[in-house]
């Protein structure tokens, strides 16, 4: 408190101040402005929502759109929030949608063979998840699913069973497997592992088949 009195006392006061001094000095450090916060928005829309409920009688507005207004702003307030808290979770990075599949921009070949040498040394985690990034990498290459951002590893089973009717258990057994490792938290087993490679190999040899829409044009 002595520091503070001095700090706030000015250079040619006396060294022992009054009590009347010192009192004075402590009220003029106090007001200033940095010992006062800012009033955040939820304060600031309170405030500003208690003065309309006060003037509402007054204005000569009918009573209905009070409330009106009041539910108007309460919706953009949620709205805002609701954007921060995505934009916040995205950034730490725990938001991300369950099963994206955030395929590296590499060809199909490469994931294949990342795949083939975490069966190799063991890996099944890597094995599962570039496996079923390889099923999706090859499928946006031969066309038959578009390259569209953000799918996840069930959009794109579901898009690509149609071409590949004998996959389609294996497609989304592949797809379940990827989200229990990649968001799951879970470890994939050799027979996941090696499942999901194998369907990768088998639909690089088959040939996808036309859709009825396609045979008919």
């Amino acid at each position: 408190m002595l520091a503070l009195l001095r700090s706030t006392a000015p250079f040619d006061a006396p060294l022992g101040p009054t009590s009347a001094e010192a009192r004075r000095w402590l009220q003029d450090e106090l007001s200033s402005p940095r010992y006062h916060a800012q009033p955040g928005l939820l304060e600031r829309l309170q405030e500003w929502l208690g003065r309309l409920l006060s003037s509402a009688p007054s204005s000569g507005l009918p009573s209905v759109f009070l409330p009106i207004a009041v539910g108007l702003v309460l919706a953009v307030l949620v709205l805002v929030l609701v954007r921060v808290l995505r934009r916040d979770v995205g950034r730490s990075g725990r938001g991300r949608p369950s099963g994206v599949l955030d395929v590296p921009d590499v060809p199909a070949e490469v994931l294949r063979r990342q795949a083939r040498d975490a069966v190799a040394r063991g890996d099944w985690d890597t094995a599962v998840v570039d496996g079923m990034r390889s099923v999706a990498r090859a499928a946006v290459e031969r066309v038959v699913i578009d390259d569209a951002p953000g799918r996840t590893a069930h959009e794109v089973a579901l898009a690509v069973a149609p071409r590949f009717p004998t996959e389609a258990t294996a497609l989304l057994a592949a797809a379940d497997a990827f989200d229990a490792v990649r968001y799951g938290r879970r470890r994939a087993t050799e027979d996941q592992a090696r499942a999901v490679v194998a369907l990768d190999d088998r639909m690089v040899a088959a040939r996808p088949q036309r859709l009825v829409a396609e045979a008919a044009g």
